[in-house]
Protein backbone atom coordinates (compact mmCIF):
# COMPACT_ATOMS: atom_id res chain seq x y z
CA UNK A 1 0.00 0.00 0.00
CA UNK A 2 1.46 3.37 -0.95
CA UNK A 3 1.55 6.47 1.22
CA UNK A 4 -1.17 8.32 -0.72
CA UNK A 5 -3.59 5.40 -0.28
CA UNK A 6 -2.79 5.27 3.46
CA UNK A 7 -3.43 8.99 3.82
CA UNK A 8 -6.72 8.66 1.89
CA UNK A 9 -7.85 5.82 4.18
CA UNK A 10 -6.90 7.90 7.20
CA UNK A 11 -9.22 10.64 5.99
CA UNK A 12 -12.13 8.23 5.66
CA UNK A 13 -11.74 6.28 8.90
CA UNK A 14 -11.52 8.11 12.24
CA UNK A 15 -9.28 5.52 13.94
CA UNK A 16 -6.88 5.52 11.00
CA UNK A 17 -6.96 9.31 10.98
CA UNK A 18 -6.01 9.33 14.66
CA UNK A 19 -3.22 6.81 14.04
CA UNK A 20 -1.90 8.89 11.14
CA UNK A 21 -1.86 12.01 13.34
CA UNK A 22 0.02 10.08 16.01
CA UNK A 23 2.54 8.82 13.42
CA UNK A 24 3.13 12.36 12.18
CA UNK A 25 3.74 13.56 15.73
CA UNK A 26 6.30 10.80 16.21
CA UNK A 27 8.05 11.90 12.99
CA UNK A 28 8.62 15.41 14.37
CA UNK A 29 12.19 15.79 15.61
CA UNK A 30 12.32 15.77 19.41
CA UNK A 31 12.94 19.09 21.04
CA UNK A 32 14.41 20.62 24.18
CA UNK A 33 12.18 20.59 27.26
CA UNK A 34 12.43 22.43 30.57
CA UNK A 35 10.92 20.37 33.41
CA UNK A 36 9.97 22.47 36.44
CA UNK A 37 8.99 20.53 39.58
CA UNK A 38 10.02 20.88 43.21
CA UNK A 39 9.63 17.16 43.97
CA UNK A 40 13.05 15.68 43.21
CA UNK A 41 11.69 12.20 42.52
CA UNK A 42 9.02 13.39 40.09
CA UNK A 43 11.39 15.87 38.43
CA UNK A 44 14.08 13.23 37.95
CA UNK A 45 11.62 10.60 36.71
CA UNK A 46 10.04 12.97 34.16
CA UNK A 47 13.46 14.11 32.96
CA UNK A 48 14.75 10.56 32.57
CA UNK A 49 11.62 9.40 30.74
CA UNK A 50 11.67 12.38 28.38
CA UNK A 51 15.37 11.78 27.69
CA UNK A 52 14.69 8.12 26.90
CA UNK A 53 11.99 9.31 24.50
CA UNK A 54 14.61 11.46 22.76
CA UNK A 55 14.07 14.90 24.23
CA UNK A 56 16.88 17.14 25.44
CA UNK A 57 15.92 17.96 29.04
CA UNK A 58 16.89 20.69 31.50
CA UNK A 59 15.41 20.72 35.01
CA UNK A 60 14.50 23.48 37.45
CA UNK A 61 13.49 23.07 41.11
CA UNK A 62 10.85 25.83 41.06
CA UNK A 63 9.60 28.79 39.05
CA UNK A 64 12.35 31.11 40.28
CA UNK A 65 15.04 28.64 39.23
CA UNK A 66 13.36 28.36 35.82
CA UNK A 67 13.19 32.13 35.35
CA UNK A 68 16.90 32.37 36.17
CA UNK A 69 17.68 29.68 33.56
CA UNK A 70 15.62 31.49 30.93
CA UNK A 71 17.26 34.83 31.78
CA UNK A 72 20.76 33.42 31.19
CA UNK A 73 19.82 32.14 27.75
CA UNK A 74 18.11 28.75 28.04
CA UNK A 75 15.77 28.41 25.05
CA UNK A 76 13.56 25.35 25.51
CA UNK A 77 11.05 24.36 22.87
CA UNK A 78 8.49 23.49 25.57
CA UNK A 79 8.03 23.52 29.35
CA UNK A 80 6.51 20.91 31.67
CA UNK A 81 5.35 22.81 34.76
CA UNK A 82 4.23 21.80 38.24
CA UNK A 83 1.98 24.33 40.01
CA UNK A 84 2.61 23.93 43.75
CA UNK A 85 6.24 24.95 44.39
CA UNK A 86 8.16 27.07 46.89
CA UNK A 87 9.65 30.50 46.07
CA UNK A 88 7.72 30.89 42.79
CA UNK A 89 4.70 28.69 42.09
CA UNK A 90 3.45 27.65 38.66
CA UNK A 91 0.73 30.30 38.44
CA UNK A 92 3.25 33.09 39.11
CA UNK A 93 5.72 31.56 36.66
CA UNK A 94 3.07 31.35 33.93
CA UNK A 95 1.99 34.96 34.48
CA UNK A 96 5.61 36.10 34.37
CA UNK A 97 6.57 34.35 31.12
CA UNK A 98 3.31 35.31 29.41
CA UNK A 99 4.04 38.96 30.25
CA UNK A 100 7.54 38.73 28.73
CA UNK A 101 7.56 39.20 24.92
CA UNK A 102 10.58 36.90 24.59
CA UNK A 103 8.77 33.96 26.25
CA UNK A 104 5.13 34.85 25.60
CA UNK A 105 4.61 32.09 23.01
CA UNK A 106 6.70 29.39 24.72
CA UNK A 107 4.46 26.29 24.96
CA UNK A 108 3.69 25.09 28.49
CA UNK A 109 2.08 21.85 29.62
CA UNK A 110 1.01 21.89 33.25
CA UNK A 111 1.50 18.61 35.12
CA UNK A 112 -0.21 19.04 38.47
CA UNK A 113 -2.16 17.23 41.15
CA UNK A 114 -3.87 20.44 42.30
CA UNK A 115 -5.01 21.98 39.02
CA UNK A 116 -8.42 20.55 38.13
CA UNK A 117 -8.49 22.23 34.72
CA UNK A 118 -6.03 23.82 32.34
CA UNK A 119 -4.72 26.97 34.08
CA UNK A 120 -4.88 30.30 32.29
CA UNK A 121 -1.76 30.78 30.21
CA UNK A 122 -1.04 27.05 29.82
CA UNK A 123 -1.25 25.31 26.45
CA UNK A 124 -2.05 21.86 27.86
CA UNK A 125 -2.74 20.20 31.18
CA UNK A 126 -2.14 16.76 32.69
CA UNK A 127 -3.61 15.73 36.04
CA UNK A 128 -1.07 13.92 38.24
CA UNK A 129 -0.75 11.01 38.26
CA UNK A 130 -0.78 10.83 34.47
CA UNK A 131 0.08 8.23 31.86
CA UNK A 132 3.57 8.67 30.40
CA UNK A 133 2.24 8.29 26.87
CA UNK A 134 0.04 11.34 27.54
CA UNK A 135 3.10 13.32 28.64
CA UNK A 136 4.98 12.30 25.48
CA UNK A 137 1.96 13.10 23.28
CA UNK A 138 1.45 16.58 24.77
CA UNK A 139 5.14 17.49 24.66
CA UNK A 140 5.42 16.23 21.06
CA UNK A 141 2.30 18.22 20.09
CA UNK A 142 3.65 21.41 21.66
CA UNK A 143 7.06 20.94 20.06
CA UNK A 144 5.41 20.51 16.66
CA UNK A 145 4.03 24.06 16.74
Amino acid sequence: MDVEATVEQARRFPLLREMEAERRLRAVPKCSVLVIDDDEGIRTAMAEILEILGYEVTVAVDGQDAVELLEVGLEPSAIVLDMMMPRMDGWTFLARIRADPKFHDLPVVVASAVATECPAGADAWLQKPFDLTDLDREVARLCAH
